[in-house]
């Protein structure tokens, strides 16, 4: 009973009725709210506790009853004074506690917190519950953190979405993607796209003649030449990966579905980038022409830019002025290199001779690794276009799965006469070393 509610009845039945009342009734109370504490505690009531509660809350109407009888008044006359509003005690004690029943077992869960009631009695006897707010919680400040009252003050707002909708609310987030490496070969070499009804990569390789001409002298007879040709093939290759979706995915997160058919793209490529460079490599012919180079004149304190001349005299050589275009290496090693320095701290620049040399500089190159030539001699067939294939693989189906296969056919070759117009150091300090 709270202080209003003891100045109404003051003044309907006197100070000293209604301070019998209301140690009765707060007595009464006090017992209701131990056995309320003690369902929540367990996560609900037990049939003992219960008809306790009632026969409490009976002894104490009874009392309340005969005191109201003495001062002319009715059961009816007081609920009215007590009750905050005539409609705010409609339902029985057991049709409460059981719609209170999974607020109790959340706060057994939780381990914490307090459900509070009011009960008051009707005119014909039975009994009302309602609700109580909690009114042991003090007013603090209204705030999103605990504690902004002091110890045990609670935030004004929280939350109880599961896990799976807390997910989905970030669907529209902003998407973040890793840094990939780029097709960068592909401007480098010779890439071209063949029909999909091609099987095989097919050319024509000349051999060495056979015989020479010669100053034929009148009268004489000519010398006999052959030129002959060998016909080559290279079979196709298959870069391929296997993406499995669940439809809830697909249902829920179509954006990141489609920047993952995007990216599964990119990384597609990016292996057959990744294939062209190891095959370049094993293809290119080895730095072997230092002493020639160097012509019994050794090159004094031999750098990097004088390497890169090496080979390149190499490939002009060897390729009859069909010169260099390019030289890769690794991304640390391009920009080392831009940095050369004089004994004097002068920045150097390359020489003019290396102007025909496009440096590329990428991470997929081992630390010191270098390759220069006429990279447009290595050749890359793409059969067909890039292929995506959506069905179901397996158990996808029973499963509510789906698969996407991404995949591109190609070809990767160099024709046996051509590779020495690129060539490998392997590394820059082999080259240095052969020409120093």
């Amino acid at each position: 009973m709270n202080e209003e509610q003891y100045k109404a009845l003051v003044a309907k039945i006197g100070l000293e009725a209604a301070a019998d009342i209301k140690a009765r009734w707060d007595t009464a109370e006090s017992k209701m709210k131990e056995i309320a504490a003690e369902a929540v505690k367990q996560g609900g009531i037990t049939e003992a506790r219960f008809k306790e509660y009632e026969t409490t809350a009976k002894t104490a109407i009874d009392e309340v009853k005969e005191l109201a009888r003495k001062q002319g008044l009715t059961l009816e006359d007081l609920t009215q004074k007590l009750a905050t509003t005539s409609t705010s005690a409609i339902k029985s004690i057991a049709e409460v506690l059981a719609e209170s029943d999974a607020e109790f077992k959340r706060i057994k869960q939780q381990g914490v917190g307090v459900k509070e009631f009011m009960v008051h009695a009707k005119a014909d006897g039975t009994f009302v519950m309602r609700p109580l707010a909690d009114t042991n919680k003090a007013a603090g400040v209204t705030g999103t953190v605990d504690g902004l009252s002091g110890g045990g003050s609670t935030s004004s707002i929280a939350q109880s979405l599961d896990a799976a909708t807390l997910l989905r609310i970030g669907g529209t987030s902003p998407l973040f993607s890793q840094y990939r490496n780029t097709q960068w070969l592909f401007d480098l070499v010779n890439v071209t796209t063949a029909g999909w009804d091609m099987p095989f990569a097919m050319w024509f390789e000349e051999v060495a003649k056979q015989g020479t001409s010669t100053v034929v002298a009148e009268g004489a007879t000519k010398p006999t030449v052959q030129y002959a040709y060998t016909l080559k093939s290279q079979a196709y290759k298959k870069e391929a990966q296997l993406i499995n979706i669940t439809e809830e995915f697909s249902l829920d997160f179509a954006r990141l579905q489609s920047d993952i058919m995007g990216k599964g793209r990119i990384d597609v490529l990016n292996a057959v980038n990744a294939v062209i460079l190891t095959d370049l490599i094993a293809a290119a012919t080895a730095y072997n022409t230092g002493a020639s180079f160097v012509n019994a004149t050794p090159v004094a304190n031999a750098n990097d830019f004088d390497a890169l001349a090496a080979m390149a005299a190499q490939v002009d050589a060897a390729t009859f002025g069909n010169q260099a275009n390019s030289a890769i290496m690794s991304t640390f090693k391009k920009y080392r290199m831009g940095i050369n320095k004089s004994t004097t701290n002068e920045y150097v620049d390359r020489p003019a001779v290396l102007d025909n040399l496009s440096f590329i500089g990428n991470p997929a190159m081992a630390a010191d690794d270098v390759i220069v030539g006429d990279l447009k001699q290595f050749n890359v067939i793409l059969r067909g276009g890039f292929i995506v294939r959506v069905g179901y693989n397996g158990t996808d189906f029973a499963e509510n799965k789906f698969s996407v296969v991404m995949e591109q056919y190609f070809y990767d070759y160099i024709s046996n006469i051509r590779k020495v117009a690129i060539v490998k150091g392997p590394d820059f300090a082999t080259v240095r070393a052969a020409i120093s």
